[in-house]
């Protein structure tokens, strides 16, 4: 299903002159420098490709046929490859390997390219020269030892693999390949089709190989099955090979808008057919905050709040097609996550449904993290990867557990529930850094209404009756006066005593209300802070009068509903009131 949904996406694209998507046969690499040839085959130069200036200078991408996928092996790409295959130089590397590399190179333009075309036979007597073994003496060659090379005719536009004689040598190779073996495509369901011994390489998963990993895969002889080994285990055909993996790198390119990484997972999607909401999907991740608007021109600040529009539209579940236009909900739409696993990628998750379902699913989750925000400046729709770092050591993004980064994005895209170390790793924050920030408060009350089926407001409600609710409220009742009675106390009872009084408020709330007994008395002997003794004494009074007892201990659930009392208590200290 994924291999196929990736084909039709890669004929989609190719349908469409303006996607710069590869043809069969090619691929967009990265190419830093041309070798400038004479029409004798004489060195001219060497050309720097990269873009960019000073320090940050970056290959090229180029359309070059398509690169071998080489592993362990020595395989030649045709007319283009690094300094080791092209030169036969290379710094610190086994001068036997680079000799064979070299070689592989000038003999498959040797057998494949005739010498009546200019170019080619340049390239060809260039090879059979001594001058690239001078490139080496060049003041810029570590910069260029290990790149990537393509070849150029002095005076004449455009590249050498792009004449019109190296295409056809190329799809003369193309064509020698085609008859290694033959079979059904699993993809296309098409019969006789020449199929792949090894798929091309995928790249763009952060924390996998630079080179490139794959998805399909079988190299060791317990994969082998009925004398099949390698890719033809599951056979796909070279054409079917090269479009789901072409499609999967374009949607992992560098600055793709189709790519979202969270913690090790790259989440990439498409639809079905040309829709806005491949553009948008991003968004959903990371939300545009009001605060970054403002700085923004016009048009900006319009498209950003139409897209503000659309998230408050999916999060009361109201119709968006009337916000983007050209938006069809009924539309297919495909999620891919992929992880590293040394040489090949984890699926860790797939889904496939409508875009009315999808967004329903995403606007349930915003509707769940609901609540009230503790600063102004705090986005209304919480990204999914600042929530993450909720749950991290330090706050960094990469101290997020992978797992938990998977099972959130899983849940946001599924409407399943949230993974179940999610509670046990907030509460662990909140005891580590004694803070219970809007996005923990959030992610606390998302947990406890999806997984746990509790009813959990927005803002401070005094007519609830959950004796961890009430306990939270009014732990938040008993530091707020202490602050007023020791206004310059380096620590409150928030510092040392809030996971002790969420977890065992037996054995605490007895302490903390002798504390807060001497904290009204001081607050009492100040005139001007008469009245605000007389309020949190009501207060508290009040909260107590609706439960019994104070618990031994508490479970993580009520924990949760615990801090989320402290946090709309502390909330409501700080809203103004009419």
């Amino acid at each position: 299903m994924i291999l196929q949904a990736l084909n039709s996406y890669y004929e989609r694209l190719a349908d469409d002159p303006g996607s710069g998507i590869p043809p069969f046969g090619t691929s967009m690499e990265n190419i830093s420098f041309a070798v400038v040839l004479a029409a004798d085959g004489a060195l001219r130069g060497v050309e720097d490709l990269r873009e960019g200036s000073g320090n940050q200078l970056r290959p090229r991408k180029l359309l070059v046929p398509a690169a071998e996928k080489k592993a362990s092996g020595i395989k030649a790409n045709f007319l283009w490859d690094n300094t080791t295959y092209v030169l036969g130089l290379s710094d610190g590397a086994n001068p036997e390997r680079i000799e064979k590399c070299h070689a592989a190179f000038i003999k498959q333009i040797q057998e494949n390219c005739p010498d009546k075309d200019p170019g080619l036979k340049a390239v060809l007597a260039f090879l059979a020269g001594t001058e690239a073994k001078t490139i080496a003496d060049r003041e810029d060659w570590p910069e260029i030892s290990g790149s990537n090379l393509v070849f150029r005719l002095d005076g004449v536009p455009g590249f050498i693999h792009e004449r019109p004689a190296a295409r056809s040598a190329w799809e003369v190779c193309l064509a020698k390949r085609a008859t290694e073996a033959v079979g059904q495509c699993l993809i296309t369901g098409k019969e006789s089709q020449p199929l792949a011994r090894l798929h091309p390489s995928i790249k763009g998963v952060r924390g996998a190989q630079s080179s490139g990993a794959s998805i399909v895969s079988f190299n060791l002889p317990a994969f082998a099955s009925y004398g099949k080994e390698q890719s033809f285990n599951a056979p796909v055909g070279q054409k079917g090979a090269f479009s789901y993996t072409t499609a999967l790198n374009a949607l992992l390119a560098a600055g793709s808008r189709q790519k979202v990484v969270i913690g090790d997972t790259s989440l990439v999607f498409w639809a079905e057919c040309a829709s806005p909401a491949e553009a948008l999907l991003a968004d959903f991740f990371e939300p545009p905050e009001e605060a970054a608007a403002e700085s923004q021109s016009v048009d900006d600040r319009q498209t950003a709040q139409k897209i503000r529009d659309f998230f408050l539209a999916i999060r009361s579940g109201r119709s968006v097609s009337d916000i983007i236009p050209g938006l069809d909900e009924s539309v297919r739409f495909y999620i891919l996550g992929l992880a590293p696993n040394a040489a090949r990628l984890s699926v860790r998750f797939w889904e496939a449904n409508s875009l009315g379902d999808l967004l329903g699913r995403i606007g349930q989750h915003f509707k769940q993290l609901e609540i009230a925000r503790q600063f102004d400046n705090e986005p209304d729709f919480p990204p999914l990867w600042r929530l993450l770092c909720q749950t991290a050591p330090l706050g960094k993004s990469e101290n997020i557990s992978p797992v938990l980064a998977g099972g959130m994005a899983r849940a946001m895209l599924t409407g399943g529930n949230y993974p179940q170390n999610l509670l046990p790793q907030v509460l662990a924050r909140i005891r580590s850094e004694h803070s219970v920030t809007y996005f923990r408060a959030a992610l606390l009350k998302a947990y406890l209404m999806r997984n746990k089926q509790l009813e959990v407001p927005m803002a401070l409600n005094p007519e609830r009756t959950d004796r961890p609710y009430l306990l939270g409220r009014l732990f938040a009742v008993l530091e707020k006066a202490q602050e007023e009675a020791v206004p310059n106390s380096n620590a409150t009872i928030k510092d040392k005593y809030l996971a002790s009084a969420s977890a065992t408020p037996g054995q605490v709330f007895h302490m903390l209300l002798k504390n807060y007994a001497n904290h009204i008395a001081k607050l009492r002997k100040e005139p001007e802070k008469i009245g605000w003794a007389k309020y949190y004494e009501s207060m508290a009074q009040d909260i107590i009068a609706g439960f019994d007892d104070y618990p031994a201990t508490m479970k993580a659930e009520e924990q949760g509903l615990f801090m989320i009392g402290y946090y709309h208590q502390r909330k409501d200290f700080f809203t103004k009131k009419n």
